[in-house]
Protein backbone atom coordinates (compact mmCIF):
# COMPACT_ATOMS: atom_id res chain seq x y z
CA UNK A 1 0.00 0.00 0.00
CA UNK A 2 2.81 2.39 0.96
CA UNK A 3 4.60 1.72 -2.34
CA UNK A 4 1.36 2.40 -4.22
CA UNK A 5 0.95 5.76 -2.49
CA UNK A 6 4.54 6.61 -3.36
CA UNK A 7 3.89 5.89 -7.03
CA UNK A 8 0.77 8.06 -6.95
CA UNK A 9 2.69 10.90 -5.27
CA UNK A 10 5.47 10.74 -7.84
CA UNK A 11 2.97 10.67 -10.67
CA UNK A 12 0.93 13.61 -9.33
CA UNK A 13 1.33 16.76 -11.43
CA UNK A 14 3.31 19.63 -9.92
CA UNK A 15 1.30 22.50 -8.52
CA UNK A 16 0.58 25.12 -11.15
CA UNK A 17 2.75 28.20 -10.94
CA UNK A 18 0.96 31.40 -9.92
CA UNK A 19 -0.29 33.71 -12.63
CA UNK A 20 2.43 36.30 -12.13
CA UNK A 21 0.83 38.89 -14.38
CA UNK A 22 -2.43 38.66 -12.43
CA UNK A 23 -0.55 39.00 -9.13
CA UNK A 24 1.25 42.06 -10.46
CA UNK A 25 -2.03 43.66 -11.52
CA UNK A 26 -3.52 42.95 -8.10
CA UNK A 27 -0.50 44.47 -6.35
CA UNK A 28 -0.83 47.60 -8.51
CA UNK A 29 -4.55 47.75 -7.73
CA UNK A 30 -4.01 47.50 -3.97
CA UNK A 31 -1.28 50.16 -4.22
CA UNK A 32 -3.72 52.47 -6.02
CA UNK A 33 -6.35 51.88 -3.33
CA UNK A 34 -3.82 52.74 -0.62
CA UNK A 35 -2.64 55.88 -2.45
CA UNK A 36 -6.23 57.16 -2.47
CA UNK A 37 -6.20 57.05 1.34
CA UNK A 38 -4.48 60.25 2.47
CA UNK A 39 -2.08 59.14 5.19
CA UNK A 40 0.20 62.17 5.04
CA UNK A 41 2.35 62.39 8.15
CA UNK A 42 1.64 64.63 9.96
CA UNK A 43 -0.95 63.73 11.11
CA UNK A 44 -0.81 60.25 9.55
CA UNK A 45 -4.31 58.81 9.88
CA UNK A 46 -2.69 55.45 9.16
CA UNK A 47 -5.75 53.76 10.60
CA UNK A 48 -7.36 54.28 7.18
CA UNK A 49 -4.79 52.05 5.48
CA UNK A 50 -4.66 49.57 8.36
CA UNK A 51 -8.43 49.04 8.29
CA UNK A 52 -8.46 48.76 4.48
CA UNK A 53 -5.76 46.08 4.48
CA UNK A 54 -7.36 44.28 7.40
CA UNK A 55 -10.67 44.02 5.54
CA UNK A 56 -8.94 42.82 2.35
CA UNK A 57 -7.05 40.12 4.27
CA UNK A 58 -10.18 39.09 6.18
CA UNK A 59 -11.91 38.45 2.84
CA UNK A 60 -9.16 35.88 2.20
CA UNK A 61 -9.54 34.25 5.59
CA UNK A 62 -6.47 35.94 7.09
CA UNK A 63 -7.00 37.55 10.47
CA UNK A 64 -5.32 40.85 11.20
CA UNK A 65 -4.87 42.82 14.41
CA UNK A 66 -4.92 46.61 14.64
CA UNK A 67 -2.35 48.10 17.04
CA UNK A 68 -2.95 51.74 17.99
CA UNK A 69 -0.45 53.76 19.99
CA UNK A 70 -2.49 56.97 20.06
CA UNK A 71 -5.34 58.53 18.10
CA UNK A 72 -5.29 57.24 14.52
CA UNK A 73 -1.66 56.06 14.67
CA UNK A 74 -2.43 52.45 13.87
CA UNK A 75 -0.50 49.51 12.42
CA UNK A 76 -1.80 46.22 11.08
CA UNK A 77 -0.23 42.86 11.93
CA UNK A 78 -1.36 39.66 10.20
CA UNK A 79 0.15 36.17 10.43
CA UNK A 80 0.12 32.95 8.44
CA UNK A 81 1.06 30.12 10.76
CA UNK A 82 3.88 27.69 10.04
CA UNK A 83 4.76 24.44 11.77
CA UNK A 84 7.29 26.20 14.00
CA UNK A 85 10.39 24.37 12.81
CA UNK A 86 11.91 27.74 11.88
CA UNK A 87 11.50 31.22 13.32
CA UNK A 88 9.19 33.70 11.52
CA UNK A 89 9.75 35.82 8.43
CA UNK A 90 8.48 39.39 8.80
CA UNK A 91 7.36 41.56 5.88
CA UNK A 92 7.46 45.27 6.83
CA UNK A 93 6.11 48.26 4.94
CA UNK A 94 4.88 51.62 6.18
CA UNK A 95 1.55 53.19 5.32
CA UNK A 96 2.29 56.83 6.13
CA UNK A 97 3.65 59.19 3.49
CA UNK A 98 5.27 62.59 3.46
CA UNK A 99 2.93 65.52 2.68
CA UNK A 100 2.39 66.53 -0.94
CA UNK A 101 2.20 70.11 -2.23
CA UNK A 102 -0.57 69.80 -4.82
CA UNK A 103 0.63 72.95 -6.58
CA UNK A 104 3.77 71.15 -7.73
CA UNK A 105 2.01 68.07 -9.11
CA UNK A 106 0.62 67.58 -12.60
CA UNK A 107 -1.94 65.08 -11.23
CA UNK A 108 -3.86 64.66 -7.97
CA UNK A 109 -1.23 63.25 -5.56
CA UNK A 110 -3.94 61.10 -3.96
CA UNK A 111 -5.76 60.20 -7.16
CA UNK A 112 -3.63 57.14 -8.09
CA UNK A 113 -3.57 58.29 -11.71
CA UNK A 114 -2.15 55.87 -14.27
CA UNK A 115 -0.75 57.30 -17.49
CA UNK A 116 1.98 56.36 -19.95
CA UNK A 117 2.58 53.10 -18.08
CA UNK A 118 3.27 54.86 -14.77
CA UNK A 119 1.25 54.90 -11.57
CA UNK A 120 1.37 58.38 -10.00
CA UNK A 121 0.64 59.21 -6.40
CA UNK A 122 2.11 59.95 -3.01
CA UNK A 123 3.38 56.61 -1.76
CA UNK A 124 3.72 55.04 -5.21
CA UNK A 125 7.46 54.67 -4.66
CA UNK A 126 7.73 55.23 -0.88
CA UNK A 127 6.34 52.80 -0.05
CA UNK A 128 2.72 51.81 -0.53
CA UNK A 129 3.78 49.81 -3.58
CA UNK A 130 5.65 47.52 -1.20
CA UNK A 131 2.52 47.18 0.95
CA UNK A 132 0.53 46.25 -2.15
CA UNK A 133 3.01 43.57 -3.20
CA UNK A 134 3.36 42.14 0.31
CA UNK A 135 -0.42 41.97 0.66
CA UNK A 136 -0.62 39.92 -2.55
CA UNK A 137 2.15 37.59 -1.32
CA UNK A 138 0.21 36.90 1.88
CA UNK A 139 -3.01 36.36 -0.07
CA UNK A 140 -1.39 34.00 -2.58
CA UNK A 141 0.26 31.91 0.12
CA UNK A 142 -3.13 31.51 1.77
CA UNK A 143 -5.00 30.73 -1.45
CA UNK A 144 -2.49 28.14 -2.61
CA UNK A 145 -2.42 26.39 0.75
CA UNK A 146 1.37 26.35 0.96
CA UNK A 147 2.59 24.44 4.02
CA UNK A 148 4.92 26.71 5.96
CA UNK A 149 7.78 25.80 8.25
CA UNK A 150 7.94 29.32 9.62
CA UNK A 151 5.23 31.89 10.33
CA UNK A 152 4.97 34.65 7.75
CA UNK A 153 4.04 37.98 9.35
CA UNK A 154 2.83 41.11 7.54
CA UNK A 155 3.35 44.44 9.31
CA UNK A 156 1.79 47.50 7.67
CA UNK A 157 3.38 50.01 9.99
CA UNK A 158 2.48 53.57 10.92
CA UNK A 159 4.67 56.61 11.46
CA UNK A 160 7.93 55.73 9.69
CA UNK A 161 8.26 59.12 8.02
CA UNK A 162 8.39 61.19 11.22
CA UNK A 163 11.80 59.97 12.39
CA UNK A 164 10.90 61.09 15.90
CA UNK A 165 12.57 59.42 18.90
CA UNK A 166 9.21 58.16 20.16
CA UNK A 167 7.99 57.02 16.73
CA UNK A 168 5.48 54.22 16.40
CA UNK A 169 8.05 51.49 15.62
CA UNK A 170 9.67 52.07 19.02
CA UNK A 171 6.26 51.76 20.68
CA UNK A 172 5.45 48.60 18.71
CA UNK A 173 8.62 46.80 19.70
CA UNK A 174 8.25 47.88 23.32
CA UNK A 175 4.61 46.79 23.69
CA UNK A 176 3.94 44.12 21.05
CA UNK A 177 7.21 42.31 20.45
CA UNK A 178 5.59 38.88 20.71
CA UNK A 179 3.59 39.71 17.59
CA UNK A 180 6.68 40.81 15.63
CA UNK A 181 9.63 38.69 16.79
CA UNK A 182 11.25 37.10 13.73
CA UNK A 183 14.48 35.67 12.38
CA UNK A 184 14.40 37.58 9.08
CA UNK A 185 12.58 40.64 7.81
CA UNK A 186 12.03 42.24 4.41
CA UNK A 187 11.84 46.03 4.62
CA UNK A 188 12.39 49.08 2.44
CA UNK A 189 15.78 50.74 2.16
CA UNK A 190 17.54 49.21 -0.83
CA UNK A 191 17.27 50.13 -4.49
CA UNK A 192 15.96 48.08 -7.41
CA UNK A 193 16.71 49.51 -10.84
CA UNK A 194 14.00 49.26 -13.52
CA UNK A 195 15.53 49.53 -16.97
CA UNK A 196 14.58 48.31 -20.45
CA UNK A 197 11.39 46.69 -19.18
CA UNK A 198 12.88 44.61 -16.41
CA UNK A 199 14.68 44.60 -13.07
CA UNK A 200 18.24 45.44 -14.04
CA UNK A 201 19.93 45.47 -10.62
CA UNK A 202 19.01 44.62 -7.02
CA UNK A 203 20.83 46.59 -4.34
CA UNK A 204 20.04 44.73 -1.13
CA UNK A 205 20.25 47.03 1.86
CA UNK A 206 22.38 45.24 4.46
CA UNK A 207 22.93 48.32 6.61
CA UNK A 208 22.01 51.96 6.87
CA UNK A 209 23.53 54.96 8.51
CA UNK A 210 22.11 55.43 11.98
CA UNK A 211 19.76 58.38 12.38
CA UNK A 212 20.83 60.50 15.36
CA UNK A 213 19.09 63.70 16.46
CA UNK A 214 20.97 65.95 18.88
CA UNK A 215 20.08 69.16 20.67
CA UNK A 216 22.73 71.74 21.50
CA UNK A 217 21.71 74.09 24.30
CA UNK A 218 23.51 77.22 25.50
CA UNK A 219 22.33 79.10 28.58
CA UNK A 220 23.40 82.51 29.75
CA UNK A 221 22.32 85.69 31.46
CA UNK A 222 19.50 87.57 29.73
CA UNK A 223 19.68 91.33 29.53
CA UNK A 224 19.69 94.39 27.27
CA UNK A 225 21.59 94.07 24.00
CA UNK A 226 23.10 97.53 24.61
CA UNK A 227 25.37 96.16 27.34
CA UNK A 228 28.15 93.69 26.43
CA UNK A 229 27.32 90.24 27.75
CA UNK A 230 30.18 87.76 28.20
CA UNK A 231 27.89 84.74 28.43
CA UNK A 232 25.51 85.63 25.60
CA UNK A 233 24.06 82.18 24.73
CA UNK A 234 23.61 83.09 21.05
CA UNK A 235 27.33 83.79 20.77
CA UNK A 236 28.12 80.66 22.78
CA UNK A 237 26.03 78.53 20.43
CA UNK A 238 27.31 80.13 17.24
CA UNK A 239 30.90 79.11 17.96
CA UNK A 240 30.36 75.31 18.06
CA UNK A 241 27.92 75.46 15.16
CA UNK A 242 30.64 77.15 13.10
CA UNK A 243 33.15 74.49 14.16
CA UNK A 244 30.66 71.79 13.21
CA UNK A 245 30.28 73.24 9.72
CA UNK A 246 34.05 73.16 9.23
CA UNK A 247 34.48 69.61 10.57
CA UNK A 248 35.12 66.70 8.23
CA UNK A 249 34.77 63.45 10.17
CA UNK A 250 37.49 60.91 9.48
CA UNK A 251 37.30 58.58 6.50
CA UNK A 252 36.10 55.18 7.74
CA UNK A 253 36.31 52.61 4.94
CA UNK A 254 34.43 49.34 5.26
CA UNK A 255 33.99 46.53 2.78
CA UNK A 256 30.24 47.26 2.52
CA UNK A 257 30.69 51.03 2.11
CA UNK A 258 33.49 50.76 -0.46
CA UNK A 259 31.60 48.05 -2.35
CA UNK A 260 28.45 50.18 -2.42
CA UNK A 261 30.31 53.24 -3.70
CA UNK A 262 32.04 51.25 -6.42
CA UNK A 263 28.82 49.60 -7.56
CA UNK A 264 27.06 52.99 -7.78
CA UNK A 265 29.93 54.92 -9.40
CA UNK A 266 29.23 54.00 -12.99
CA UNK A 267 30.72 57.00 -14.79
CA UNK A 268 34.07 58.74 -14.97
CA UNK A 269 35.75 60.41 -13.14
CA UNK A 270 33.72 59.05 -10.21
CA UNK A 271 34.51 55.48 -11.18
CA UNK A 272 38.27 56.09 -11.02
CA UNK A 273 37.97 57.88 -7.67
CA UNK A 274 35.98 54.96 -6.24
CA UNK A 275 38.59 52.51 -7.46
CA UNK A 276 41.16 54.27 -5.26
CA UNK A 277 39.29 53.81 -1.97
CA UNK A 278 41.73 51.15 -0.82
CA UNK A 279 45.48 51.48 -0.55
CA UNK A 280 47.80 54.43 0.08
CA UNK A 281 45.70 57.08 -1.63
CA UNK A 282 42.40 56.04 -0.05
CA UNK A 283 41.86 59.25 1.95
CA UNK A 284 42.38 61.53 -1.03
CA UNK A 285 40.18 59.24 -3.14
CA UNK A 286 37.42 59.50 -0.51
CA UNK A 287 37.64 63.30 -0.64
CA UNK A 288 37.39 63.13 -4.43
CA UNK A 289 34.34 60.84 -4.25
CA UNK A 290 32.64 63.24 -1.80
CA UNK A 291 33.27 66.19 -4.11
CA UNK A 292 31.93 64.39 -7.17
CA UNK A 293 29.00 62.72 -5.38
CA UNK A 294 28.05 63.99 -1.92
CA UNK A 295 25.56 61.10 -1.55
CA UNK A 296 28.23 58.45 -2.10
CA UNK A 297 30.79 60.40 -0.10
CA UNK A 298 28.44 60.29 2.88
CA UNK A 299 28.80 56.49 2.96
CA UNK A 300 32.48 56.77 3.83
CA UNK A 301 32.23 58.74 7.06
CA UNK A 302 29.86 59.93 9.76
CA UNK A 303 28.05 63.17 8.91
CA UNK A 304 26.39 65.95 10.92
CA UNK A 305 24.38 69.00 9.92
CA UNK A 306 22.85 71.80 11.96
CA UNK A 307 19.23 72.03 10.84
CA UNK A 308 17.28 74.28 13.23
CA UNK A 309 18.31 77.32 15.29
CA UNK A 310 16.16 78.84 18.05
CA UNK A 311 17.02 81.90 20.12
CA UNK A 312 15.58 85.17 21.29
CA UNK A 313 12.28 86.96 20.94
CA UNK A 314 13.31 90.65 20.44
CA UNK A 315 16.20 92.25 18.59
CA UNK A 316 17.33 94.42 21.52
CA UNK A 317 17.21 91.71 24.20
CA UNK A 318 19.89 89.08 24.85
CA UNK A 319 17.98 85.84 25.50
CA UNK A 320 18.70 83.45 28.33
CA UNK A 321 18.87 80.39 26.09
CA UNK A 322 19.74 79.34 22.54
CA UNK A 323 19.23 75.95 20.89
CA UNK A 324 20.40 74.18 17.76
CA UNK A 325 19.06 70.95 16.30
CA UNK A 326 21.77 68.78 14.77
CA UNK A 327 21.11 65.68 12.70
CA UNK A 328 23.91 63.13 12.40
CA UNK A 329 24.12 59.90 10.43
CA UNK A 330 26.53 57.33 11.83
CA UNK A 331 28.16 54.43 10.06
CA UNK A 332 26.99 50.90 10.94
CA UNK A 333 28.53 49.55 14.13
CA UNK A 334 29.50 53.00 15.40
CA UNK A 335 29.34 53.34 19.18
CA UNK A 336 27.09 56.30 19.91
CA UNK A 337 28.72 57.25 23.21
CA UNK A 338 32.20 57.23 21.69
CA UNK A 339 30.92 59.38 18.82
CA UNK A 340 29.33 61.89 21.23
CA UNK A 341 32.61 62.22 23.13
CA UNK A 342 34.41 62.90 19.85
CA UNK A 343 31.79 65.43 18.80
CA UNK A 344 32.00 67.34 22.10
CA UNK A 345 35.76 67.60 21.59
CA UNK A 346 35.14 69.07 18.13
CA UNK A 347 32.56 71.56 19.40
CA UNK A 348 34.94 72.58 22.20
CA UNK A 349 32.34 74.66 24.06
CA UNK A 350 31.90 73.55 27.71
CA UNK A 351 28.98 75.94 28.18
CA UNK A 352 26.98 74.17 25.45
CA UNK A 353 25.32 70.89 26.38
CA UNK A 354 24.84 68.12 23.81
CA UNK A 355 21.76 65.91 24.26
CA UNK A 356 20.91 62.75 22.33
CA UNK A 357 17.16 62.62 21.62
CA UNK A 358 16.69 59.08 20.28
CA UNK A 359 15.96 55.66 21.75
CA UNK A 360 18.81 53.90 23.61
CA UNK A 361 20.01 51.53 20.88
CA UNK A 362 23.25 49.57 20.89
CA UNK A 363 25.66 49.77 17.98
CA UNK A 364 24.13 47.84 15.07
CA UNK A 365 26.44 45.96 12.70
CA UNK A 366 25.73 45.34 9.04
CA UNK A 367 23.60 42.35 8.12
CA UNK A 368 25.63 39.48 6.61
CA UNK A 369 25.60 39.15 2.84
CA UNK A 370 25.46 35.38 3.15
CA UNK A 371 23.25 32.72 4.64
CA UNK A 372 19.70 31.46 3.95
CA UNK A 373 18.08 34.84 3.23
CA UNK A 374 20.66 35.97 0.69
CA UNK A 375 20.78 32.56 -0.99
CA UNK A 376 16.98 32.48 -1.23
CA UNK A 377 16.95 35.98 -2.72
CA UNK A 378 19.56 35.10 -5.32
CA UNK A 379 17.55 32.04 -6.32
CA UNK A 380 14.33 34.09 -6.48
CA UNK A 381 16.06 36.80 -8.54
CA UNK A 382 17.28 34.21 -11.04
CA UNK A 383 13.61 33.51 -11.84
CA UNK A 384 12.00 36.94 -11.39
CA UNK A 385 14.87 39.12 -12.61
CA UNK A 386 17.16 36.97 -14.77
CA UNK A 387 20.62 38.45 -15.14
CA UNK A 388 20.13 41.13 -12.49
CA UNK A 389 23.02 41.11 -10.03
CA UNK A 390 22.21 41.09 -6.31
CA UNK A 391 24.69 43.31 -4.52
CA UNK A 392 25.10 44.34 -0.86
CA UNK A 393 24.17 47.96 -0.26
CA UNK A 394 24.78 50.54 2.46
CA UNK A 395 22.19 53.32 2.32
CA UNK A 396 22.85 56.92 3.35
CA UNK A 397 19.17 57.23 4.28
CA UNK A 398 17.53 55.70 7.32
CA UNK A 399 14.44 53.57 7.88
CA UNK A 400 12.92 51.93 10.94
CA UNK A 401 15.07 48.84 10.33
CA UNK A 402 17.37 49.86 13.19
CA UNK A 403 14.55 49.36 15.70
CA UNK A 404 14.09 45.74 14.60
CA UNK A 405 17.80 45.06 14.02
CA UNK A 406 18.50 46.18 17.58
CA UNK A 407 16.22 43.32 18.68
CA UNK A 408 18.21 40.76 16.74
CA UNK A 409 16.11 40.51 13.58
CA UNK A 410 18.11 40.20 10.35
CA UNK A 411 16.44 42.97 8.34
CA UNK A 412 17.16 43.46 4.64
CA UNK A 413 15.94 46.27 2.37
CA UNK A 414 14.43 45.22 -0.97
CA UNK A 415 12.61 48.11 -2.65
CA UNK A 416 10.12 48.13 -5.53
CA UNK A 417 11.84 48.78 -8.89
CA UNK A 418 12.21 52.37 -10.07
CA UNK A 419 13.83 54.06 -13.03
CA UNK A 420 16.72 56.36 -12.26
CA UNK A 421 14.68 59.38 -13.34
CA UNK A 422 11.99 58.46 -10.80
CA UNK A 423 14.29 57.67 -7.89
CA UNK A 424 14.40 61.22 -6.52
CA UNK A 425 10.64 61.75 -6.83
CA UNK A 426 9.87 59.63 -3.76
CA UNK A 427 9.56 62.70 -1.52
CA UNK A 428 9.06 65.17 -4.35
CA UNK A 429 6.49 66.06 -6.97
CA UNK A 430 4.85 63.57 -9.34
CA UNK A 431 6.02 60.51 -7.41
CA UNK A 432 5.52 57.44 -9.60
CA UNK A 433 6.39 53.82 -10.33
CA UNK A 434 6.28 51.81 -13.58
CA UNK A 435 3.12 49.69 -13.56
CA UNK A 436 4.96 46.85 -15.32
CA UNK A 437 7.41 46.66 -12.41
CA UNK A 438 4.75 45.25 -10.09
CA UNK A 439 4.77 41.84 -11.79
CA UNK A 440 8.45 40.90 -11.35
CA UNK A 441 8.63 42.59 -7.94
CA UNK A 442 5.62 40.70 -6.57
CA UNK A 443 7.02 37.52 -8.09
CA UNK A 444 10.39 38.20 -6.45
CA UNK A 445 8.84 38.69 -3.00
CA UNK A 446 6.63 35.64 -3.38
CA UNK A 447 9.50 33.37 -4.49
CA UNK A 448 11.76 34.72 -1.75
CA UNK A 449 9.07 34.03 0.84
CA UNK A 450 8.31 30.59 -0.55
CA UNK A 451 11.97 29.57 -0.61
CA UNK A 452 12.53 30.78 2.94
CA UNK A 453 9.28 29.71 4.57
CA UNK A 454 7.70 26.80 2.68
CA UNK A 455 7.98 23.37 4.26
CA UNK A 456 10.08 20.85 2.31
Amino acid sequence: MRAGLLVLALAAPAAAAPDWSALGRDAAQMTAELIRLDTSNPPGNEVLAAEHLKAALAAEGIDGVLLTSTGTRTSLVARLKGDGTARPLLHICHTDVVPADRAGWTVDPFGAVEKDGLLYGRGAADIKSMCGAQFVVMRELKRSGVRLRRDVIFLAQADEESGEPDRHAVWLTAHHWDALDAEYAVNEGGFSLWKDGGINRLDLQCAEKRYVDLKLVARGTPGPASIPNADNPVHALARPVARLSAWTPPFEPSELAVGTVRSQAGVEPLKTAAAGLTGKGAKSAAARVAKLSPELGALLRDTCAATVLKAGYKSNVVPGEAEAAVNCRLLPGRDLNVFLDELRAVLAEPSVSVKYLGPPLDAIPAMPFEGPFVEALKAAAAEAAPGAPVTPFLSPWSTDAEVFRSRGVKVYGLDPPLRLEDKERAHGNDERIPVAAFTPYTRLLYLLTHKLAAAP
